[in-house]
């Protein structure tokens, strides 16, 4: 859960600083979407904890001085993959722990609820960053191309 806030948390810090600069906002409307869906990730877990009477420890969520204070829209993109990667892998160790507890409901929860929709926006990163890599000689007109498709798919949005 607290990798969920995190990273909720970074993606609003990115969101921000690319919203204020007026360069990408498709990028920034992504951010701030995807704020908004590792939050509502979290409280699907709390309130999943809350139901079954579990303790729940609760510590600071600081977003990194590192991610605070960065510029680069890549180094933003590829954060954003390594953050992806460790709400994922954080998923399988509590899926596994609540297997080896006989815990199935948990399980289950994980597996139909979180999974699914972490397997997916870690892949959309993944290919994001792999993209960029492939044309890095051209990053910043891939960046622009890129923002341009985030804002065609924002105006398509119900």
């Amino acid at each position: 859960m607290h990798k969920e806030f995190l990273a909720s948390n970074t993606y609003l810090t990115f969101a921000h600083r690319l919203a204020t600069r007026g360069v990408y906002h498709g990028f920034a409307d992504f951010f701030f979407d995807s704020a908004k869906e590792e939050r509502d990730h979290g409280k699907k877990l709390l309130d999943f904890y809350n139901v079954r009477n579990r303790e729940l420890l609760f510590y600071d969520v600081k977003v990194d001085e590192t991610a605070a204070t960065m510029e680069d829209l890549t180094k933003m993109i590829q954060a954003a993959e390594y953050m992806e990667r460790q709400v994922y892998d954080n998923l399988i160790e509590v899926r596994l722990a609540a297997h080896i507890e006989k815990d199935y409901p948990t399980v289950h929860f994980i597996e139909s609820q979180m999974l699914e929709e972490q397997t997916t926006a870690l892949k959309y990163m993944y290919d994001l960053v792999k993209r960029i890599e492939r044309n890095s000689d051209n990053s910043t007109i891939l960046l622009q191309m890129m923002d341009q498709d985030l804002r065609k798919k924002q105006v398509k949005k119900p």
